[in-house]
């Protein structure tokens, strides 16, 4: 950053700005000069919102250490971790924006259960409009869809109890999700949440029930005479300069209130930023203050040890010794703020340690105020961000084995597993390049695969977003392929051996869907 511009008024009061705002009359100092100036002359500014963009800055003029963060992507790139995307945001100003092939910054990312942060907040625009009420009992939004004689208990669950995940339904309480997964398969969503068996009193214990948030969805659907993706676009979306949103919706045309709603990650740190500032963005109040203290006031212990707790689609929690609350989701998708540091850090990815993200970054904070510019430090983080967006180079492609020609074109069924892959077919025409379709939730998705060790990116994932894959043989009969819903998280491995008319599949995730998943195709 070449400097700061220091804003005079005619009373004598001095405020600093970022460089892209319009001055009455001003001076400009260099950075170097800025760290002299006390911290509560910046504080004085007037608030910034980015709508029609962030700043940008150097780490060491928002007191945070490059070199930290240099260390803490080389080690990201070098591991060959699946993190996506860094986003820090201090003081209003972007310090590192880092992207790790093959993800790239033109692809809107899916932020997996964070989406229930947003259906949330959503929610609360929805209350705060008089649509519904928190404690307004759910099966009244449901007359035609709720159980002929519910369980008396049901009959008690509250709006408020299903943001909390203190539903009481017999939902969340085992691993993988179950719930969820029974409920896509079928076509009345909600209905099938509200028909649910009940494990405990409303609002007693804490149950991630994801389904429990397409309810939500539902209601807003109800109330609003529109999807939710309609009323955010409108009522939260528009007014944050959020234009690129891809949320699907179930038959109904209710969108997922769990999850799946994809942003840009500049576009989803505004929703931490209007957060962070109350709910309020360029003097207009969002979601009322009142709301945002609401979400992240803890209503519910997940059992996350003594500083865990949930809000309303809020988690709550300390990383680093800092306070933060935020968005958490499948595969690593976060958007945390840390309010007491000026901090938002939006994370994407698909399944990786977070201890590679969260306590780097925690560590690279080292002031409230400028630390002295450090060019070579700024300069190696440049170099590693540059170094992690960079895409292999090919590896050299020995011939196929005979069994490719045998195996081209046919198609394997796979019994319902926990991947949600259906089948699998190859075409082998070439040396260097295979072509794959894919049978996903009953959905056919087609993809080039680079046999040379390289994705193919494109348009080829769930709604069209950008994914890739790359195959190998590694023996007369083995096949591993790397299927990569970039945008969409799953990452996938598949051992295959081909045996005759059958096909038998290892199948690995690494946003933690599949572990050793081993299904047996059958040839169609």
């Amino acid at each position: 950053m070449a400097g700061w511009v220091v804003r005079i008024r005619p009373s004598k009061n001095v405020e600093a700005y970022g460089d892209n705002l319009e001055p009455m009359r001003h001076i400009r100092l260099p950075a170097c000069l800025l760290m002299l100036l006390p911290f509560t002359l910046m504080a004085q500014s007037t608030p910034y919102y980015p709508t029609n963009g962030w700043r940008e800055s150097t780490p060491e003029a928002q007191g945070i250490d490059s070199s930290v963060l240099a260390k803490m992507v080389d080690g990201i790139t070098k591991s060959k971790l699946n993190v996506h995307s860094i986003l820090i945001i201090r003081h209003g100003y972007v310090v590192l924006d880092s992207y790790f092939y093959p993800y790239t910054p033109k692809a809107t990312h899916d932020v997996a259960s964070v989406t229930k942060s947003i259906t949330a907040a959503i929610t609360g625009i929805a209350i705060d409009k008089g649509l519904f009420k928190v404690d307004q009992p759910v099966l009244s939004f449901f007359p035609d869809e709720a159980p002929k004689d519910p369980d008396p208990r049901t009959k008690k669950l509250t709006v408020g109890d299903l943001l909390s995940m203190q539903a009481g339904l017999d939902c969340g309480f085992l691993p993988g999700e179950r719930e969820l997964e029974d409920m896509r398969r079928g076509n009345q969503w909600a209905k099938f949440t509200l028909a649910l068996p009940v494990k405990y009193d409303p609002g007693t214990k804490f149950g991630y029930c994801s389904p429990g948030y397409h309810v939500l969805s539902s209601i807003i659907s109800q109330t609003a005479h529109q999807s939710l993706l309609e009323f955010g676009k409108k009522n939260l979306f528009a007014p944050l300069g959020i234009h690129d949103v891809a949320w699907p919706s179930d038959d109904q045309g209710r969108t997922h209130g769990w999850g799946n709603s994809h942003f840009y990650p500049r576009d989803f740190a505004k929703i931490g930023y209007l957060y962070l500032h109350g709910g309020k963005w360029d003097g207009k109040q969002i979601v009322s203050e009142q709301w945002v203290k609401d979400s992240i006031t803890k209503r519910a212990d997940p059992g996350r040890g003594p500083d865990g707790g949930y809000g309303y689609g809020w988690w709550l929690d300390k990383v680093g010794g800092n306070d933060e609350f935020g968005g958490n989701g499948r595969g690593g998708q976060r958007v945390a703020v840390w309010q007491d540091k000026d901090m938002i850090v939006v994370v994407t990815g698909a399944g990786y340690p977070g201890t590679a993200v969260g306590p780097p970054i925690a560590g690279s904070v080292k002031s409230s105020t400028p630390l002295p510019e450090n060019p070579d430090a700024v300069k190696e983080l440049r170099e590693k961000v540059a170094e992690a967006a960079k895409a292999p180079a090919p590896t050299p492609v020995s011939d196929l084995p005979a069994l490719a020609a045998k195996v081209s074109g046919a198609a394997w069924e796979f019994p319902r597993n926990a991947s949600r892959i259906d089948g699998l077919q190859f075409t082998f025409d070439g040396k260097t390049e295979a072509k794959l379709k894919v049978k996903y939730l009953g959905t056919e998705l087609s993809f080039p695969v680079g046999l040379d060790g390289v994705y193919r990116l494109g348009p080829w994932g769930p709604l069209g977003l950008l994914a890739g894959a790359t195959g190998k043989w590694t023996s007369e009969t083995d096949f591993l392929l790397d299927l990569n819903f970039v945008s969409n998280i799953n990452h996938y491995s598949f051992a295959l051996h081909f045996e005759g008319d059958k096909v038998q599949a290892v199948i690995n995730e690494t946003s933690g869907l599949a572990r050793n998943v081993k299904v047996e195709g059958k040839k169609l």
